[in-house]
């Protein structure tokens, strides 16, 4: 049977994430490895958008598509073309947002919805659809009937051995290899060692998708992962990468012992960092040149009011830390869109004076299946999923709406350049690397780019606060 897994395409032109990074569709390449006696084909549609032209060319029986709660309408709308193309292929779609938010994918041209972890069904479901039968046994799978109703399958909620997986098949990923990046590095390997996360930040799902729990992959299974890799860099993207400094020790040990030159970039928790600094020194020995920290704010209200477990001081701590062993930080913040002018100047003097050099603000957003969804529901100005990309406010804003997006672009704006020269002196950049790096924050600083969607109203009685 022909099995066709696309990524679809959605992200704002010109800024955003898509501007500093763009990762491989992991998520696919992993579920493609679970059906090895299938013929699978994954068409990424940020880098390829002839979807009918591969239609033809491979003819799929069965196609399925991803989705996060921007990539909503793209999905619906590919799995459209799809049965218009040809009605009997067999269509799904699975991720967060389908997984949170199954009703929004009750439509004609779906077969059915992927709930949760798909190696807990994708498999048996290929097998449903090579035979036809048997589709009231899979898993975590709710399926439109003839009538044109939806019924949901038993839920299972048990790990998966993240030991016997089998690796992600990169190799339906190699026409689109050398366009996947991370900052500088390219071509780049994504790698994920771990899924879930035991924190509950309110404007995260993550904690939600995986039902609290947290599994990690052995060290053993990770280095065979690592021994398959074709690039010169990789990118954990496990939410904590450090969460468990004995694995992770295991695993730093295990690379150096046979000798393997690369580089590392991961992302993880400040206090993981401050706990275990020799940790963080013997990643740096063996590759690790950058570090995504989720710093959020420059107080520690501002923690506190995204429920993050952590302080301020616990934050400094480990910038110093990362800064002393030469690594680059990739700092993310969230902007509150009930913040005055004086909150954005008090990040913005933050952000210069630890010379963080490489920045990525978001703004704090509702997302389905977060507890900010839950407390902040009766709040949502508009129902357009593709506004809730955390660069466009969908919550009133204290400040009118163009000066809040003046104020955010602004952050981008930096003026010293020194620590960009020290890095370049110290060997972890280059001039280039600088020159794309004012490309991106010049993007990203032009807020006139952020006005796209529908402008939402200006919260009463701010500007008194």
């Amino acid at each position: 049977m022909r099995i066709l897994l696309i990524q679809p395409d959605y992200l704002s032109q010109g800024i955003g994430f898509r501007v500093v990074a763009l990762p491989e569709p992991l998520h696919l390449e992993m579920v493609a490895a679970t059906v090895p006696d299938h013929d699978v084909c994954i068409l990424d549609m940020r880098l390829d958008g002839d979807l009918e032209a591969v239609l033809s060319e491979f003819q799929p029986d069965m196609a399925a598509v991803t989705a996060l709660t921007p990539e909503v309408y793209a999905a619906r709308d590919i799995l459209s073309r799809i049965k218009t193309f040809n009605p009997d292929i067999f269509t799904v779609v699975g991720g967060h947002h389908a997984t949170l938010l199954p009703q929004d994918f009750f439509l004609p041209q779906v077969d059915a919805i992927a709930l949760g972890e798909a190696e807990h069904m994708f498999g048996q479901l290929a097998r449903y659809v090579a035979g036809r039968s048997g589709i009231s046994h899979v898993p975590n799978l709710i399926w439109r009937q003839y009538n044109g109703e939806f019924i949901a399958n038993h839920r299972s909620h048990t790990c998966i051995d993240l030991a016997r997986l089998p690796l992600p098949r990169r190799d339906l990923t190699d026409a689109y290899r050398d366009e996947y990046f991370f900052l500088f590095d390219k071509p780049d390997t994504s790698m994920a060692t771990s899924r879930g996360c035991p924190y509950r930040c309110n404007f995260c799902s993550v904690h939600e998708f995986y039902g609290g729990k947290v599994n990690q992959m052995s060290p053993e299974r990770v280095l065979r992962e690592i021994a398959a890799v074709t690039t010169s860099h990789i990118t954990f993207v496990d939410d904590n990468f450090l969460m468990n400094h004995r694995r992770e020790n295991e695993i730093a040990d295990r690379i150096k012992a046979i000798g393997l030159n690369l580089r590392f970039s991961l992302e993880c928790r400040t206090d993981s960092i401050v706990r275990h600094p020799e940790l963080l020194e013997k990643w740096v020995d063996i590759g690790l040149y950058a570090v995504l920290l989720g710093l959020e704010g420059a107080t520690n209200e501002t923690l506190q009011n995204v429920n993050k477990a952590g302080h301020i001081a616990t934050n400094n701590r480990a910038i110093e830390i990362l800064q002393a062993n030469g690594v680059i930080i990739w700092g993310a913040f969230i902007v509150d869109p009930d913040w005055t002018e004086d909150d954005f100047k008090q990040l913005s003097d933050y952000v210069r004076d630890k010379k963080i050099t490489h920045t990525q603000f978001t703004i704090l957003t509702p997302l389905p299946g977060t507890q900010l969804f839950r407390q902040r529901h009766k709040d949502i100005l508009t129902n357009d999923y593709t506004a809730f990309d955390t660069l466009h406010a969908v919550l009133p804003t204290c400040l009118p709406l163009e000066r809040f997006y003046q104020c955010f672009a602004d952050l981008y704006r930096q003026t010293d350049v020194q620590p960009y020269y020290d890095l370049v002196r110290a060997g972890k950049m280059t001039i280039e690397d600088c020159k794309h790096g004012k490309m991106m924050l010049d993007a990203m600083a032009d807020w006139e780019r952020y006005l796209d969607k529908d402008l939402v109203p200006t919260s009463p009685g701010c500007n008194g606060r």
